[in-house]
């Protein structure tokens, strides 16, 4: 049981860097987890025969794009992936109806446009802090199976960085994400109302992000517990292992002194 508690941080890693690859590459494929997106645009009925889909799904590196048929999805395409990815539906929208007309006259609010350009510096950033998560999750099981040939299974404070490092990029991620579900998708809703566009948020999205999170989160507070537990036995085993300095000098002078033929001490062995 204790050598499992010792390598719990090592496994909560591994768990958040599957996760964090997951939110990464989801959608980046038409078959790669295409229901973890972080929200979904529905446009409306006036779309049709304009060349526009009907829906576009948002994800951390690309979107992808289908019909409804039946009230099911099903995608058609999916854009090239970027880390630095941001969805601007002005050049989706016009590129796709052939530049023939203005997207106000699609049923398009302008609002909406405005909405995702305000928001295009914050959703580029979730790559890279996916990225960084996924990178030092990675660098936390490296370590772990380099220090264990070398200390054994006892916590460093290279793997606690690591995973506090983790931790605080999927967490702004994760922060990210959820503004995006419940604040961003009500303001696209709210301007989208009139026209018939609608948005709704990834919940398979949001349980995994923040999943991840959760892991680092354990592994962090483990591996701080144990580094400092370590840290405070090494403390006390310290002294034990050393002869107190003036009992170390007592010792060598009463040696000397027996070698030299020293009579008081002579004395006290007859």
């Amino acid at each position: 049981m204790g050598r499992l508690v010792n390598y719990f941080p090592t496994i909560t890693a591994f768990i958040a860097f599957i996760l964090t690859l997951l939110c990464l590459f989801a959608g980046t494929q038409k078959a790669v987890i295409p229901g973890a997106n972080i929200m979904t645009v529905l446009t409306s009925n006036s779309s049709e025969n304009t060349g526009i889909c009907d829906f576009y799904s948002i994800y951390v590196m690309s979107y992808c794009e289908g019909d409804l048929i039946s009230g099911d999805r099903r995608i058609t395409n999916c854009s090239s992936s970027s880390i630095f990815f941001s969805f601007d539906p002005s050049t989706v929208l016009l590129e796709e109806s052939g530049n023939t007309t203005s997207l106000s006259n699609l049923g398009w609010p302008d609002a909406i446009s405005d909405d995702f350009d305000a928001f295009s510096m914050t959703t580029r950033s979730m790559g890279v802090f996916y990225s960084i998560g996924a990178g030092v999750a990675g660098l936390a099981m490296l370590a772990r199976g380099y220090l264990e040939a070398r200390r054994g299974p006892r916590q460093t404070v290279l793997e606690l960085s690591a995973l506090l490092i983790g931790f605080t990029m999927l967490g702004i991620s994760s922060i990210i994400a959820t503004v995006i579900a419940f604040q961003f998708v009500n303001l696209v809703n709210s301007h989208g109302e009139d026209s018939g566009v609608k948005a709704e948020y990834g919940s398979q999205f949001l349980g995994m992000t923040w999943a991840a999170a959760g892991m680092f989160l354990m592994g962090s507070v483990t591996s701080l517990m144990m580094v400092l537990f370590d840290r405070g036995r090494s403390e006390e085993d310290g002294p034990a292992d050393d002869p107190p300095e003036e009992e170390a000098k007592s010792l060598v002078h009463s040696e000397d002194d027996y070698d030299s033929g020293n009579p008081s001490v002579k004395g006290h062995d007859d």
